[in-house]
């Protein structure tokens, strides 16, 4: 089980959660669980769009590692691109890449900085784009 830790909770509402979860005989982890889970059951249209992102995300890094030999042999110190699990090009500089990426018109995008080792993956906007 995961530590998560939410701001800006309004703390009336936080006490009557707390006083019916008990009264339930439950905790407030399975009230809060409950609730998020029913209200991504009235999100359906939004749920299917993080769907196709976060397959559109796997398709993408199939691609990158099917031509990861490859990229590090010949783009080494450059930023690699992928959107709809094709290869974009290789740019000097991050915004080349962003902009090759958002051009690209996919729910998620690929880059990746060349190197030698690999690097800590960092989500910018909402998991649009992943950098490694």
């Amino acid at each position: 089980m995961s530590v998560v830790s939410i701001r800006g909770i309004d703390v009336k509402t936080y006490r009557k959660v707390k006083a019916i979860a008990a009264l339930r005989g439950i905790r407030v982890a399975d009230a809060v669980n409950e609730a998020l889970k029913l209200w991504l059951s009235v999100k359906p249209p939004l749920m299917a769009e993080l769907e196709e992102i976060e397959e559109e995300a796997k398709v993408n890094r199939r691609a990158y590692e099917a031509m990861k030999d490859h990229l590090f042999s010949k783009y080494k110190g450059l930023y690699v691109t992928f959107s709809k699990g094709r290869f974009l090009g290789a740019y000097k500089t991050l915004e080349e890449a962003a902009e090759a990426v958002e051009n690209a018109g996919g729910k998620h995008g690929l880059i990746e900085l060349v190197g030698e080792e690999e690097v800590e993956k960092v989500n910018l906007g909402w998991s649009l784009i992943e950098l490694e």
